[in-house]
């Protein structure tokens, strides 16, 4: 279905000593599994080394960072960044999943609509350190099994109280009223594992009111934005070269402090060597050698050591 929708694939062709480095952001549509993404984006570069950072449920639009090649090794730092989402949330119902896609569960009709000083006092409230339970439709993991697979069948389980930090979450438009139901736009930038649709239904409940997420994209993550990424038919129909041309180098995606290696630094880096002599420092260090981006290396404060963080290239 998603060829018909999208057209036909391109196979590229996996080259010796093609494979390629870097991340490329991918405006994920509704309806497209990230490991459809994935898939498509592993085909059109033609090497299997891909990854992302940050799964987008299927009803959930917008930024996907794909990771390609040696960049696949960053994934974890690149998913602990913070994300941007924009949407908007309906007051008056509640449903299994916390989204449109699952069974109603709680209706409440609002006879007296909240105040919008009421409904900013309630999201402004959930900014910060906050404590979130996952929905039950989520793959977090308890027992050796994921949250989602319990509710299918319909078991019991206790679910863990995860901490996320809401960086700022706010309402971006007027709050309309209509069938008794109260909904209104929001942004909110949050940490790795915040879950937006917890962050809905939070808000209803401090309003004593059922409520649920009914539109949701991601319009940054890892520190990438949608004015950078291009479209999931784009990746489908271009050459090959033209995509590579989107891809944003290692070197690119790091912030942290550059460090030109010496010729006897670059032999100890290179074989994988702690070092001692450098200053103790509590950030990591880009490590460069001839203009290249070689490796990444922490200090470990109860040894006084920098070892290796990621290795590039080794060459």
């Amino acid at each position: 279905m998603l060829d018909k929708m999208f057209g036909k694939i391109r196979r590229a062709p996996m080259l010796a000593n093609d494979q390629v480095d870097g991340v490329i952001v991918i405006n994920k549509p509704r309806g497209v599994t990230s490991f459809d993404v994935v898939a498509k984006v592993r085909r059109a570069i033609g090497q299997k080394k891909v990854g992302h950072a940050g799964t987008l449920d299927p009803d959930v639009s917008g930024v996907l960072v794909v990771a390609l090649g040696k960049a696949t090794k960053l994934i974890d730092e690149l998913q602990s960044r913070p994300k941007r989402y924009v949407g908007d949330i309906t007051l008056g119902f509640a449903t299994e999943t916390e989204d449109l896609s699952g069974e109603i569960i709680s209706e409440k009709e609002i006879t007296v609509p909240y105040s919008d000083q009421q409904i900013d006092e309630a999201i402004q409230s959930l900014n910060g350190s906050i404590k979130q339970v996952p929905p039950m439709y989520s793959a977090v993991k308890v027992a050796g099994k994921r949250l989602y697979e319990y509710a299918r069948a319909v078991e019991t389980v206790t679910r863990p109280i995860r901490e996320a930090h809401i960086y700022d979450f706010h309402r971006t438009s007027l709050v309309d009223y209509a069938h008794q139901q109260q909904k209104f736009d929001f942004e909110a930038t949050v940490s790795k594992g915040t879950y937006i649709r917890t962050l809905a239904v939070d808000t209803g409940r401090q309003l004593g009111m059922p409520a649920t997420m009914t539109r949701l994209e991601r319009v940054m993550g890892s520190g990438m934005t949608l004015s950078q990424a291009i479209e999931l038919n784009d990746v489908m129909t271009w050459p090959r070269t033209a995509i590579l041309e989107k891809v944003i180098p290692i070197s690119k995606l790091l912030n942290w402090p550059i460090k030109p290696l010496t010729d006897d630094e670059w032999f100890a880096v290179k074989n994988g060597q702690v070092i001692t002599q450098w200053p103790a420092d509590d950030n990591y260090l880009q490590l460069t050698y001839q203009d290249e981006v070689k490796a990444v290396y922490a200090y470990n404060q109860n040894t006084g050591e920098w070892r290796s963080r990621y290795v590039f290239n080794n060459k």
